[in-house]
């Protein structure tokens, strides 16, 4: 029963998260919480494996279809993204085994919560903030272990942040930030499964799941990239503000219910 509820949400979820630059972790952690058939630990990389194979088939399906990424500021927020995953994987490993679960549960839910709520500000109130266009290649690194770092500790693949640091730093329009957030959220994830295999921790998870995670996040890829091209920057900015006000209702009910 765990496998066709686990499979559906992540479906759904890569499927949102494809069209509005979410990644699907966001969305995946909070509703595997939810369901609480497995610890913190255990959920974060099941969400990463989700968003890493969404993002795989999202990547390619936009360079399909004629997108160009600005090469340069890929390389440097995902290498800063890449730094960002291994020092946020760091901190999650240190926190899960000086704490209980719940209480891990909790801070990533109260912080996912404020995270969420100051996105949605933002988003909402965009055309009264001052926006940038980085250059520098520092500043372009920074960003990325800032997002990286914040992704994999909460274990939400960073999209909602992501897509928000984008317009904000780059400028860049609200579908051009989703697609450049998928890209990010890739590199993030390969840092943490990649830390996870070298530290030879992958065999204490269950590995059963695995292919049913996988084929659910390749159909949720498609699907929500597919739309994603076929919407314009109106109605992906109104998905995206759907899904950041039910992801912090999601992440309150989490905080009461490890409380």
């Amino acid at each position: 029963m765990v496998v066709v509820i686990y499979s559906l949400v992540i479906v759904i979820a890569t499927v949102l998260g494809a069209i509005a630059g979410l990644g699907g972790g966001v969305i995946i952690k909070p509703l595997f919480d939810l369901i609480g058939a497995h610890q913190a630990s255990t959920i974060g990389f099941y969400s990463s494996v989700a968003v890493f194979t969404m993002c795989i088939v999202s990547i390619i399906k936009q360079m399909k279809k004629g997108f160009q990424f600005d090469i340069q500021t890929i390389i440097y927020i995902s290498l800063g993204s890449l730094l960002g995953g291994i020092l946020g994987e760091s901190i999650f490993n240190y926190v899960t085994g000086t704490l209980e679960n719940n209480i891990v549960q909790i801070i990533q839910a109260v912080l996912l919560g404020i995270t969420l709520i100051l996105i949605l500000i933002y988003t909402l109130n965009k055309q009264k903030f001052r926006h940038y266009r980085i250059q520098s290649k520092l500043a372009m690194l920074l960003v990325g272990v800032f997002l990286g770092g914040i992704s994999v500790f909460l274990g939400i693949g960073g999209g909602p942040l992501n897509v928000a640091s984008l317009m904000l730093l780059f400028s860049y329009e609200m579908k051009e930030a989703t697609i450049y957030s998928i890209a990010t959220i890739f590199f993030s994830q390969v840092s943490k499964l990649g830390s996870i295999i070298l530290k030879g921790t992958i065999m204490t998870f269950d590995l059963s799941l695995i292919p049913y995670i996988c084929i659910s996040a390749i159909m949720g890829g498609y699907i929500g990239t597919t739309l994603n091209q076929k919407l314009d920057n109106k109605k992906i900015e109104r998905v995206y503000i759907a899904l950041i006000i039910a992801l912090i209702g999601v992440s309150c009910f989490n905080v009461i219910k490890n409380m």
